[in-house]
């Protein structure tokens, strides 16, 4: 996916589907209908109820968490499904690292001494998500060769 997102059905998608896609729905700003702005938010959430969608859930680049409703929000600009390495807002970025680099161990952990292919795809499309240089600078390797050509390396 990894591009321009065009309303609360995508950002439901990509969240929805975290786990297969990785990233996250981040966009430039967002402003609600009260003049309050925020930058760089990182959706977290949208309830849907009887089909509806009824809030959004986010946190801003100040580590704000907010939940609005839907009819509070005036503009989002700049709304895009982007790597973790990708993201703008540095707040949610290393927690979210943090938290890839833990399922990563413990992915490994599990799947010790078994590299299958499943394994090393899943594996592989982790670290695609945060960066070959993000998981060197934590000082963790995989039980095979990860080559850095082989990975796009975002800032």
């Amino acid at each position: 996916m990894f591009n321009m997102l065009f309303g609360l059905k995508d950002i439901h998608t990509v969240l929805a589907n975290q786990r297969k896609i990785g990233g996250a729905a981040e966009a430039d700003s967002i402003r609600l209908s009260s003049g309050e702005t925020y930058l760089n938010p990182v959706f977290t959430n949208v309830d849907i109820s009887k089909g509806q969608y009824v809030s959004v859930g986010f946190i801003d680049e100040d580590g704000a968490n907010i939940i609005a409703h839907v009819d509070q929000i005036a503009v989002i600009k700049g709304l895009q499904h982007k790597l973790i390495c990708q993201l703008n807002n540095t707040f949610i970025k290393e927690i979210m690292v943090r938290d890839t680099l833990q399922y990563l161990q413990r992915l490994c952990e599990v799947n010790a001494g078994f590299i299958t292919p499943t394994f090393k795809k899943e594996a592989l499309k982790l670290v695609h998500d945060i960066s070959v240089k993000e998981l060197n600078s934590h000082n963790i390797s995989l039980p095979f060769p990860v080559e850095d050509k082989l990975v796009r390396l975002h800032a």
